[in-house]
């Protein structure tokens, strides 16, 4: 089942943040629900009571502090930016990703990015329709800046 994110949900959400630093920032309590606050979407996959996985995006009006979002607010006019995707170990491979992905806005650009060492995010982000537009440095950490065009 895929629903909005409920206050029930946070602590397995910032438990399945902070198991994929690989891939994405880290998060505590006050940073998630700031995250939620500015966003314009936030969904989990359930799977009987347990988070399969979670999406956020924001709107490209939100004041988010975050050079890869800047990234994209200073060179597209209309966009949303897709901050995270997370899917729980368990889970993987069994089509909860793309179910999430299923859900992103269809009539505006979707940007994100991805860590250039991550290959097999590389290659799903392609299969899903995204194109590198770009590189940024971040942290030490190149990041392949990608969009998906409106439909």
């Amino acid at each position: 089942m895929i629903r909005e994110i409920t206050q029930h949900d946070h602590d397995q959400l910032i438990e399945l943040n902070q198991g994929a630093l690989h891939a994405v920032g880290s998060l505590d309590h006050e940073a998630l629900a700031l995250l939620l606050k500015m966003s314009d979407q936030a969904l989990v996959v359930e799977d009987d009571g347990d988070v399969a996985g979670f999406v956020v995006t924001l709107p490209q009006s939100a004041t988010y502090d975050s050079s890869r979002f800047r990234w994209f607010q200073d060179r597209y006019d209309e966009f949303v930016y897709l901050d995270r995707v997370i899917v729980s170990p368990d889970h993987r491979r069994k089509g909860v990703g793309t179910r999430l992905y299923d859900e992103l806005p269809l009539d505006v650009p979707v940007g994100l990015e991805v860590y250039e060492t991550n290959e097999t995010s590389l290659a799903f982000h392609a299969d899903q329709g995204f194109k590198p537009v770009g590189e940024l440095v971040h942290s030490g950490k190149t990041n392949v800046m990608m969009l998906r065009d409106a439909a």
